[in-house]
């Protein structure tokens, strides 16, 4: 038998423009429809070079997660109850859910192809995924294949450019195993919520007991990696915007190619947690990963997106070749396992 989503949760979703196969989602970011829509493009983008009309955002397990973060605007006080690693015998196979969220994708952005602001070959384009992205919501690395799912990609979708994960490192013994198996997606995102365990469980709300260690785990893992990696910090303004010093150590734990610094945005759900005067400016973000740069060895600043709120510090010491990202060429940095 399957696992699927609580039949209310999927309701919910669905309205707020989701398609649930099962246990896994998909939806169209507000980025993309920008991009089809406006020309306006995000600033993974402007900072590594994804074509943003082409991006699949997914997750494969859309209702799970280890924490209840009070920034998130999902309604995650709803999610799935506990935070185990999702039953290997009650899963979709990566192929069937690729395939199947592909057809979703396509299905939700079918009402673009009449649209007469849309430039008829990016949506042509936009049908064919080159980018997926195992984020939305929940924690993807929930699901017990997601290395299998990176080779069905490579195998299957030769057209495929890059692969990115996001993952708030509470699950080290996948990424132990995507280790083993060396297998790798072209940029790991790792979110840095907190500076430091308590408030990382002020702002988290972790279901783990032992989350702070898990945590550091996974940064020591993924820290000698052959993976492009980001630390992406989620500010929010009298919660986490303190201790540059912690925040640097944890950073050089990581051993990051990128920092990105962003902004907490008060929508959604966040908005019965938090309130508006927790949500940075574009100007306190910048200063702010400045004061956090001088606190750095080897980080300088390469680039921002005032829209999201966001400004990306790059290594200057780890021997990447920071230009062709910036240009769009994105460096064969990947393993390409069978």
């Amino acid at each position: 038998m399957v696992l699927t989503v609580r039949e209310d949760i999927k309701r919910a979703l669905e309205d707020a423009g989701y398609r649930i196969y099962n246990h896994s989602g998909v939806e169209i970011c507000t980025w993309t429809k920008k991009a089809l829509t406006e020309g306006e493009f995000c600033y993974k983008n402007k900072f590594y070079g994804i074509d943003t009309h082409r991006c699949m955002q997914i997750s494969q397990a859309v209702a799970w997660c280890t924490n209840r973060c009070i920034y998130c605007w999902r309604a995650n006080e709803d999610f799935m109850p506990g935070a185990n690693m999702l039953p290997k015998d009650e899963v979709d196979p990566p192929g069937e859910i690729l395939e199947r969220l592909r057809e979703l994708r396509a299905k939700l952005l079918s009402g673009f192809g009449g649209n007469p602001k849309v430039d008829p070959k990016m949506y042509e384009e936009a049908l064919l995924p080159n980018h997926v992205t195992f984020s939305l919501m929940g924690e993807p690395l929930l699901y017990p294949y997601v290395p299998e799912s990176i080779q069905y990609l490579r195998k299957n979708w030769p057209w495929i450019k890059s692969i990115f994960i996001v993952s708030n490192g509470q699950v080290p013994e996948e990424v132990q195993r995507m280790k083993e198996m060396n297998v790798w997606p072209t940029q790991f995102y790792i979110s840095f919520t907190s500076p430091n365990s308590e408030i990382y469980r002020k702002v988290s709300h972790p279901i783990y007991p032992d989350y702070w260690e898990r945590f550091l785990r996974t940064l020591d893992i993924l820290s000698d990696a052959p993976v492009r990696k980001v630390a992406r910090i989620t500010l929010i303004r009298g919660y986490n915007d303190c201790c540059y010093d912690e925040w640097a150590d944890l950073i050089n734990r990581f051993n990051p190619h990128f920092v990105e610094v962003k902004a907490y945005m008060y929508i959604g759900r966040s908005r019965q947690r938090l309130s508006e005067e927790n949500m940075p400016t574009h100007q306190y973000i910048k200063e702010w990963a400045r004061g956090l740069e001088e606190h750095l060895d080897g980080f300088e600043y390469m680039d921002e997106h005032v829209a999201s709120r966001i400004v990306v510090l790059k290594n200057k010491r780890n021997g990447m070749d920071i230009d062709p990202i910036i240009r769009g060429s994105i460096p064969n940095l990947e393993s390409r396992s069978t």
